[in-house]
């Protein structure tokens, strides 16, 4: 988890530490010094700031020697990118979950938005153009999002069918987290607590509804 220095100075740093890593780490760690030299210029610039000759010169190594490890420059951005979803994934699932899904779900908004704003650049990176195929660890963080959808349904509670609720639930969230990082409205702006509200509200039943009215969250 980084912390929330400047973005200068947090790129300075991050080069500074990937510098250090390679002179002192072995050569079977060539791979992630260039995954970590590659993120910090993806986040930094965006794909358009990826050279590989700026990379070759930060690593140390030849272009060669990079299109052995991730075939060409796509290859290592969906790498990279890949590694970022694992990071948001893990920062999403850590800490106590409500016990109850509904409120898990509105825990899991908060969590998601949380991590954006402490992660702008990264969290940009995620969604800044669609991959060829999405990543690994980008289907598995999508996956924990239909499990906690899934937990609501089999509850009894959910609206729509977790095939509709999932990514509405996504469209939401991710819409009010770029607004925030944009700084079109602060992180605990009333707004950002009713969009996470109306679509709690919206794609849920309350748990004092009778079981004959919950009909719509069955596949």
């Amino acid at each position: 988890m980084r912390r929330p220095y400047s973005a200068a100075i947090a790129a300075a740093m991050a080069e500074r530490t990937v510098a250090i890593r390679h002179r002192e780490a072995p050569a079977g760690s060539t791979r992630d010094a260039i995954l970590a030299a590659a993120e910090t210029i993806l986040a930094r610039g965006g794909e358009d700031a990826l050279s590989i000759r700026e990379l070759c010169a930060q690593v140390g190594v030849t272009a060669p020697t990079i299109y052995h490890h991730f075939g060409d420059k796509d290859g290592l951005v969906a790498e990279v990118v890949d590694a970022c979803f694992a990071e948001f994934d893990r920062a999403i699932a850590s800490g106590p979950m409500p016990a109850d899904p509904v409120e898990a779900l509105a825990w899991a908004f908060d969590r998601y938005v949380a991590y954006g704003v402490a992660h702008p650049a990264h969290y940009r990176l995620l969604f800044e153009r669609r991959l060829p195929k999405p990543t690994p660890s980008g289907i598995a963080s999508y996956a924990r999002l239909e499990h906690l959808v899934e937990a609501i349904r089999a509850a009894g509670r959910l609206r729509l069918p977790v095939a509709d609720a999932a990514p509405a639930f996504w469209a939401a969230v991710h819409g009010v987290t770029m607004l925030v990082i944009a700084g079109f409205i602060a992180r605990e702006a009333p707004a950002v607590h009713h969009v996470r509200d109306a679509l709690v509200t919206q794609l849920t039943i309350s748990d004092a509804a009778p079981r004959r009215a919950r009909k719509g969250g069955s596949r």
